[in-house]
């Protein structure tokens, strides 16, 4: 709450918007590298799409120390029956909620928080890529503390008009004949 009021105190006092971005800047940094922070792990997850290296599409290793023991058993158990000519059960980007969208820019919140469950909001801004609503640019992480640390327990979002979750997708590949 110390911050907002300090950004109230800013914007009274007429500090043009760049000084407030300035400002704001430091903590969302601050959210990428701090692990008490649950927006932490998803901030890494955005870094790594816009550097052209996405964590959950890459080799199952990588992707793996970003999710729950739970999720990532899930996600490796689809992508063996995938290898023994199933189905691929994630044909897009999860972390953009598309099929090849850039990351231009993104907000993170947390909407929800206690000891171990956190569920954090990010906002994408998808740059060009045309989506069909805002809602689409809204993914949605829910996380659990895992050893320690913050790790993505799921990722849902909406393709209109539907919404999906990456468990139950995940979930019912591994049930599909």
């Amino acid at each position: 709450m110390q911050g907002v009021s300090v950004i109230l105190k800013l914007r009274l006092a007429g500090l043009s918007a760049t000084a407030l971005l300035a400002l704001a800047a430091p903590a969302h940094a601050a959210a990428a590298t701090d692990p008490a922070d649950p927006r932490a792990p998803v901030a890494a997850l955005y870094a790594a799409e816009k550097s052209g290296r996405p964590t959950l599409t890459t080799p199952a290793q990588q992707r793996d120390a970003a999710l729950t023991r739970g999720l990532a058993a899930l996600w490796d158990k689809v992508e063996a029956r995938a290898r023994r000519g199933g189905d691929v059960a994630i044909d897009f980007d999860v972390v953009t909620n598309s099929q090849g969208a850039e990351v231009k820019s993104y907000a993170l919140a947390v909407e929800r928080r206690d000891a171990n469950h956190a569920t954090v909001v990010a906002t994408v801004d998808p740059g060009d890529w045309v989506r069909q609503s805002a809602r689409e640019n809204v993914v949605t992480f829910s996380l659990l503390r895992q050893a320690g640390r913050w790790r993505v327990d799921d990722v849902s979002g909406i393709a209109e008009p539907n919404a999906w979750s990456l468990r139950d997708l995940l979930a019912r590949a591994t049930t599909a004949q």
